[in-house]
Parts: structure tokens; C-alpha cells; sequence
């Protein structure tokens, strides 16, 4: 998670979505009797007029509390004065120490609620042994049943956070501690879906997070080298030497290399990633108002979804029709401090919306009587890139009514050309024909242009990476239209080899030649059937590859634009590399490395098509 969070990217690299904010190290004390108090005006933005707590103070203390099993966790509490009086406590549980909550804690105090940041287990000032997104549940529900006895509270907690703290949330969720009355997950991880593994392809990110979060202290001088990192990252893709020890690579220290070692030991979904996560049972038992928040281009957007989409599949209906979701135009750092420009695209005013005053407002109705806050008009609300419009509706799946379908084709063309590109046609192709790329695995990534991507949502993007692709374009779209939710790709894919990588870009072209970024997304042979799961290819079949992890975007495709996919080998030194051998791809060197023909039959026979979800309802 990035931003004093962890998580992978919103594309196929993983380091800038965010700068992470330095941490404080080893608190000094593990009890300490009230260290500070504050007192400052609170401004309503729009009126100027004091809010009526502009004049609320409060305390910071120190706490020592009792977890799961009876392990010492350290907590950070800010209170209003008096500090006797009973009120509604917020509660988050970091990775990060204490400290990192600060902003929050005075903010909330300021306002009238009490507020406690926990340091998980073996992080910051708390006991125990740091077990990295498999533990935190348990700890999680002991804090709140604790918060709910002390005098100063009035036995109702919230829970709000970001990344590994939207994660937590969840897993404290699964023990349905009875105090817990609301949550506001925001860019929370999911294990072993969107990191860190996401389409059982491991992020090279993986070992810098162990890094930042190894010991007690924090490493933030260390986790925030880039040069480092990327050094060493581009020395494993170069020399070809397993990703398994990629930590002895990048110099982690033991404990954070025996965590390393057993996420090897798990490569995709597995028991070991998903039995943190709340069952279907979990969901079903859910009855506390839930807002989630993530962003379009949110590194941890897979996560949060499926937390929602699970609970919109087994919930009660009571749950679920409480549960709202506000997707916005933001990256992961994006969705706690949303901006109006994000690599190179801009937004309207409307986009940086103040998410502290959202989240306040959200615990004043949920915990005070006060108003719903006014964005949540349905239990949908997403912002509509290039219109600069919020949209509702009343569930994921009814945003989209309908879709466009582009099927594959190129007669006559060179695919492997983005100015003789093959054709996304609206109609299904009548005669077979068969498109294909010869990849080489020795072969290093072009990081020049993989970086412009990253660092540039209307960069040339994929189309010019070096190295063999195929390339397809639509006709010029007649009249704008509304793409709003996942794009999938359906391929028929035959290779010669038992597995290899594959990637897919999707981009808006504008008249005037402006490239914008759609969506990317990247699939595994093994995981072909779901990432769950792990077969071989068989050489020579012909089978269908859904390509189904795009990620939830919203953007009006302008009249004239068209449409642009590239397919191509995933060759990122930011991944786990894939040398097309068939052996366990964490033990792979470039020694096993096979040439793979990767062929994409297109046809009657075999319809390979983009599919575009989008929304005709012109209202808001």
C-alpha cells in the first residue's frame, strides 16, 4: 500500500502512484499520562463562520491495550475535553506507528469524537510478532469490546482508514465485535487479490513494503529510496535469477525475509491469503452502515470491490441497502487527498472533494441523527471523467445498462504497427484469421517507455513499447457516449509453450491525437480459470482467455475519438517474471526460458472482442 500505505498500482508498475509520508520512529514511552492538548478555530470552508466546535480542546495520551490472547497493543488517544464526558470513538489500526494518525486524530477530537490510532501487533510500541495482513482481525475486535468499556466512551465505535487500514476493517468486521456500528473502508487491500499478487503475479513492490514495515521503528528513509529499489529490481530482471530471492537481492532484513519466504510459498489465492477475509456467512451477519471509497486509478481498487461485491452476493438486505460506494477520479494517496490533476488529466473542481468533512459527516449521521452527507444521493456515486459530473445509482451492476462490443480483425494490416494497426470492428468477423507474437523471455523491458506510462495517463503509451505486440484500433466514434464500470477482453489464445504473461492495454485516441489512458490489465496462463486455481497449457489448444481485472473506470469517450487495444507479453522488472517454462514461475531462471509463438485466432469460430461497459441514460 502506498501513501503510508502499501499497495500495488493502478497499472502494471508499481512505485509512484504516491510519496509516502515519513513516520515518526519507536515511541519513547509505552504509557505516558497526557502529553499534550490543543485548542484551535475550525472554519466552515464555504461561509467562513466558526464551526459550533471551534473552540473544542483536547488531549493526547499514550495507552497500553489489550489484544487478542492478551498481547499489549500501543494505541494514540485524542480526546475532547472534558475528557470525562462519554462520546462515539473512531478507531484505526496501522502498520505504520501511531503517529501517522495524527491529522485524523486532531481533526475528529476537534469535532467532538474520540479518536485512537492502534499500532498493530509487533508494529510501533505494541507487543508481539508482526504477521503482515493475516492477524489484524482478531486484535482488531479486542480493541474495539475494550474502547466500549472505558468511561469515556459511550459504547459505540467507528472504524475509518485507508490501504492496510481499510483491510483491517474488514477482518475486525469478520468478528462482529458488537460496538462496531459503522466503517469506512477506503482503498482497502484485499490479500492475495490486489496484493501482493495481484492476478497471482507477484509485485516486485512487495519486498520494498517488507522493507518499510521490517522491525518496530519505521524505515522510511530506506523504503523511500526509488533508486534503490529500482536498481535492484532491474538487476533481477536483467540476470534472470529467481524472483524467490529477490529479498536476498534487495538486502531485507530476517524477519521481513522470513515473512517473504512464506508469501512464496503462496503464489496466488489461496486458504492461506483468503482465511483473514470475512466469509459469506461474515457478510450475511452484516448489518452496520458501511462507506466505501476507492478511485478509479486506486492501486488497491481490486480489493475494495471485492470486499463490496461479496457483501452485495451474501448480504442481508438490511446490510446491503446500507452499504454505500463512492468511486472518484483518484489514485490510491488520491482517495484521502483527492487533487483536480492526476498525470496529466484534469478534473473539475467538483473531483477534490474534502474527505475529511465527508467521513465526519458520514459518523454524524450514523452516530449523531445528522444529515446523510449530500454526495450519497443512491448508494452508487462515481464521478464521470470528462464531464466533470458525479453519478449515482442504486447498485454497482445497474450502472451499466448496456455494452459495445469491438471484435478483433486484420485483413490486410500489420497489427504489430500502431499506423497499420488490425480493426475493432462492431460486428463479428466472417472469415478465420490468426494474429500472433513471437516472445522471447531473455529479452529485457523496454523501462524508458514503461515509465513515461506510469508517470503519464496520456502518454503514446503501450503502442510504442519496443518489443512484439498487436495492435488494434475502432472506426471514429459517431456520437460521445458514457463508458462507466469493467471492460473485459475475451481472446482465443493458442501457444506453443505451457505458460507465459499477457498483457492489454485500452485507450482513448482523440482527434487531435491525444492518447488517454483507459485501462490495463495482465493475466497468467496457469490462472486462465480464475486465480484460485493453477493448470498448465497444453501446447497447441485453442482456448478462451477472459481477461477480466481491467479496472472500474468512468470516462465520456468524446464523438471522433477511437478506441485503442495493445496486447502484449507483461516484461516488467516491477513483476514477477514468467520465463514460459511450466516450472513454478518463483523458481524460474532464465535458464528455463522458452520461446513462446502466442496466437490470437479471430473469427466466426472464435470471436476474440473488447467488450465496453456503458451507461445510455443521460441523466444523472
Amino acid at each position: 500500500m502506498r501513501c503510508a500505505a502499501h499497495v500495488p498500482p493502478s497499472s502494471t508498475r508499481v512505485l509512484r502512484t504516491a510519496l509516502l509520508m515519513v513516520l515518526i520512529g519507536l515511541l519513547a514511552e509505552t504509557l505516558m499520562p497526557v502529553v499534550a492538548s490543543a485548542q484551535a478555530p475550525v472554519r466552515h470552508q464555504a461561509s467562513g463562520r466558526a464551526a459550533p466546535s471551534d473552540t473544542v480542546s483536547f488531549t493526547i495520551t499514550d495507552v497500553m491495550i489489550p489484544g487478542a490472547g492478551g498481547t499489549m497493543l500501543h494505541g494514540r488517544l485524542y480526546r475532547p475535553t472534558p475528557v470525562e464526558k462519554a462520546r462515539p470513538t473512531i478507531f484505526s489500526m496501522t502498520p505504520y506507528t501511531a503517529d501517522d494518525a495524527h491529522e485524523y486524530g486532531t481533526y475528529f477530537a476537534r469535532r467532538g469524537y474520540s479518536y485512537l490510532n492502534v499500532d498493530v501487533r509487533g508494529r510501533g510500541a505494541s507487543e508481539g510478532t508482526f504477521r503482515p495482513m493475516v492477524q489484524d482481525g482478531a486484535d482488531g475486535a479486542a480493541v474495539v469490546n475494550w474502547i466500549a468499556r472505558q468511561p469515556w466512551s459511550d459504547g459505540r465505535v467507528a472504524m475509518r482508514g485507508g490501504s492496510y487500514r481499510g483491510m483491517v476493517q474488514w477482518q475486525t468486521l469478520a468478528e462482529n465485535p458488537g460496538p462496531l456500528r459503522t466503517v469506512v473502508p477506503t482503498a482497502s487491500a484485499y490479500p492475495g487479490w490486489d496484493f501482493p499478487n495481484p492476478n497471482g503475479i507477484f509485485l516486485s513492490y512487495a519486498t520494498r513494503w517488507l522493507a518499510f514495515v521490517q522491525g518496530q521503528a519505521s524505515q522510511g528513509s530506506l523504503f523511500g529510496d526509488t533508486e534503490y529499489w529500482n536498481r535492484k529490481y532491474r538487476e533481477m530482471h536483467r540476470e534472470g535469477t529467481p524472483f524467490a530471492t529477490l529479498d536476498e537481492i534487495t538486502g531485507l532484513s530476517l524477519r521481513s525475509a522470513q515473512i517473504f519466504e512464506r508469501w512464496v510459498d503462496h503464489p496466488h489465492l489461496d486458504d492461506y491469503w483468503q482465511a483473514p477475509s470475512p466469509d459469506s456467512a461474515d457478510y450475511h451477519r452484516l448489518d452496520q452502515p458501511i462507506l466505501t471509497i476507492t478511485g478509479h486509478f486506486d492501486g488497491d481498487q481490486p480489493g475494495a470491490l471485492r470486499y463490496y461485491r461479496k457483501h452485495m452476493k451474501h448480504g442481508s438486505g438490511p446490510g446491503t441497502r446500507q452499504h454505500y460506494l463512492l468511486i472518484g477520479p483518484w489514485s490510491h494517496g488520491g482517495t484521502r487527498h483527492p487533487a483536480r490533476e492526476l498525470k496529466g488529466l484534469t478534473f473539475a473542481d467538483t473531483a477534490a472533494i474534502d474527505v475529511n468533512r465527508l467521513h465526519r459527516r458520514w459518523f454524524d449521521w450514523v452516530l449523531r441523527d445528522g444529515a446523510k452527507p449530500t454526495i450519497l444521493k443512491d448508494r452508487v456515486v462515481y464521478y464521470v471523467m470528462g464531464t466533470g459530473q458525479w453519478r449515482t445509482a442504486p447498485s454497482l451492476a445497474a450502472v451499466a445498462d448496456t455494452t459495445r462490443k469491438l471484435y478483433l480483425r486484420s485483413p490486410g494490416k500489420n497489427p504489430e504497427e500502431p499506423f497499420d494497426a488490425g480493426q475493432l470492428a462492431p460486428s463479428r468477423p466472417e472469415a478465420q484469421d490468426v494474429d500472433q507474437y513471437v516472445y522471447d523471455p531473455r529479452d529485457t523491458a523496454d523501462v524508458a517507455t514503461l515509465e513515461s506510462m506510469e508517470d503519464d495517463y496520456t502518454a503514446p503509451g503501450a503502442a510504442f513499447l519496443d518489443g512484439p505486440k498487436l495492435i488494434y484500433h475502432s472506426s471514429p466514434v459517431k456520437e460521445s457516449f458514457e463508458m462507466s464500470g469493467q471492460m473485459h477482453l475475451d481472446a482465443w489464445i493458442e501457444l506453443d509453450v505451457p505458460d507465459t504473461d499477457l498483457a492489454a492495454w485500452v485507450y482513448e485516441i482523440r482527434p487531435t491525437g491525444r492518447t488517454i489512458y483507459l485501462g490495463q490489465t495482465a493475466l497468467r496462463a496457469r490462472h486462465r480459470n480464475g486465480v484460485t486455481t493453477s493448470s498448465l497449457v497444453e501446447p497447441g489448444t485453442i482456448e478462451r482467455y477472459r481477461f477480466d481485472r481491467f479496472y472500474w473506470t468512468s470516462r465520456q469517450i468524446k464523438e471522433g475519438s477511437r478506441i485503442r487495444l495493445v496486447i502484449a507479453p507483461l516484461n516488467d522488472p516491477e513483476r514477477q517474471k514468467n520465463y514460459n517454462s511450466g516450472r513454478a514461475p518463483m523458481q524460474e531462471t532464465i535458464q528455463d526460458a522458452r520461446t513462446a509463438t502466442v496466437k490470437f485466432h479471430l473469427g466466426p469460430n472464435h470471436p476474440s472482442k473488447l467488450v465496453l461497459p456503458v451507461r445510455s441514460d443521460p441523466k444523472p
